[in-house]
């Protein structure tokens, strides 16, 4: 997958689950295990793979070696914080496609971004940096997904829509064609939005309004 002696899940619960498991699903030989920051899953064995360490732990490992990161922090802010120490430690962020994704070879993912089981990614689409698109999420032509977006399972993105920085669409949301979502802004769980929403909201129902401020 990349030229790197070890590969590590950054985030050891459930999101970081679901990321290694695409590393095993494509038999990734450089997985070493998981890093986690949380004491009390240090030295546990999740999927088969060790908690080999915490950040401090990957700092120093990075010093050693020519080290990759998966962001495993479904979080969207605390995943940009984890991915902007990594790479100031000197770790690459990898970029992981589930082999049971379809992405268009005309769409653009940014590093560090993930792409789970069942998603689509259709043409010219843009992922950006540290983004999420979770399983079986659609993003159609055209869409852009701002750095340490989250488009949840099921959620779906209609051509040319956009989705700001930061940004969460929520599990089997739909925004319609040429949308466009703010940054820092969170889309409910079903919401299906007709009209542009600002920064720094929180926006559900059908059609989806704006509730409060995120």
């Amino acid at each position: 997958m990349m030229t790197v002696q070890k590969l590590f899940v950054y985030g050891a619960r459930g999101h970081g689950k679901v990321v290694a498991d695409i590393l095993l699903a494509r038999k990734e030989p450089h997985l070493a295990g998981f890093i986690d920051d949380n004491d009390q899953l240090q030295g546990a064995t999740i999927l088969g793979l060790p908690v080999c360490g915490n950040g401090q732990w990957l700092q120093q490992e990075a010093g050693k070696a020519r080290v990759a990161v998966a962001l495993g922090i479904g979080d969207n802010l605390a995943r940009q914080r984890a991915a902007e120490k990594c790479v100031a430690w000197g770790a690459e962020l990898a970029t992981l496609v589930h082999p049971g994704a379809s992405v268009s070879a005309s769409a653009q993912l940014g590093p560090g971004s993930v792409v789970m089981a069942q998603a689509a990614i259709n043409p010219n689409a843009k992922i950006g940096r540290g983004a999420i698109v979770n399983t079986a999420a659609s993003i159609d032509h055209d869409v852009e997904l701002g750095d340490f977006a989250h488009v949840a399972p099921n959620a779906a993105m209609g051509g040319a829509s956009r989705l700001g920085t930061l940004s969460l669409v929520g599990m089997g949301a739909v925004i319609i064609q040429c949308i466009s979502i703010g940054a820092r802004s969170i889309v409910g769980a079903g919401a299906v939005v007709v009209s542009d929403v600002p920064d720094g909201v929180v926006a559900f129902g059908v059609p989806a309004r704006i509730q409060r401020g995120a």
